[in-house]
Formats: C-alpha cells, structure tokens, sequence
C-alpha cells in the first residue's frame, strides 16, 4: 500500500510533457494489448474510452479543464467529438445510477481476470494518469484504482 502511495504522489508531482508522453505510449500499448483479446464483440477502442471515462468520473468530478485533457482520447476512441455536455450526462448518470456504476466496475474486474500481468499493469498506469491529469488524486480515485489493482 505505501509503494501505491508512493506512486500516486509521483504521479501527482509529474511534469506536463512526462506526463504526455507516458500516457500516449502506455495508451498505445493498452489498445495494442486490447485488439488481441476476445472481449464478446466489444471493440478494443470501446473498451478502452470505458477505462478513461471510469478513471474520470471515479471522483464524481468533472470540470472543463479536465474534460478538455482527456478530449482527444475520448474523440480518438470513440471515432466522434465527444462533448463536454455528453460526458455531464455520463457522469450525471452514473452519480445517479450507483447500480449501473457498479457493474461498470465488475465487467472492468472480470476482464482483468482474462489478461496478461504486463497488460494490467498498463491499463493501471493509464488509469492513474488519467486520475492524476489534474494534479490531484483524490481519495475516491485511490479507491477505484485499487478495485482495479485487486
């Protein structure tokens, strides 16, 4: 728990360009990891907008600044521009929905269960820096990423 900590501080202390470049090759690395899986007809790009939007709306939070870090991904990912508006609405439903957010969480541990130690590893990072893009990880990001960890 303390090397987590650990981390998370660094994370939190990483500089902007660092921080670019770990998330776009570990981002790289994860879809890679993602399109050799069999994942019941669901697109390695559908699954992996889901790990970005898990890791933003895990504080319940959801500022412009924040959206606008994560845009591209989310645009590239999904293959539209999503909007700022759209992912209020996701955030609004799943704050509301805690059943619906749930099993969002169950399905992301199960696939956990069907893949490689190193792919694990790199969704986690992914996620971490996802929940670390604002420069602050809050106790309930903490949380989710250890649901991811266990």
């Amino acid at each position: 728990m303390f090397e987590f900590e650990k981390v998370c501080r660094e994370v939190e202390k990483m500089d902007t360009l660092s921080y670019s470049v770990i998330l776009a090759e570990k981002s790289k690395e994860v879809i890679a990891g993602l399109k050799d899986l069999e994942l019941n007809g669901i697109e390695a790009m559908t699954v992996y907008a889901g790990l970005i939007f898990g890791a933003v709306v895990s504080d319940g939070k959801l500022d412009e600044n924040e959206f606008a870090l994560i845009k591209p991904m989310l645009d590239i990912s999904l293959g539209y521009d999503f909007s700022y508006e759209e992912a209020r609405s996701l955030l609004k439903y799943y704050k509301k929905d805690s059943k619906e957010y749930n099993q969002y969480v169950d399905a992301v541990v199960d696939l956990f269960g069907e893949i490689s130690d190193e792919l694990k590893a790199d969704i986690v990072t992914v996620c971490l820096l996802v929940c670390g893009i604002d420069g602050k990880i809050s106790h309930k990001e903490k949380k989710w990423l250890k649901q991811l960890i266990h």
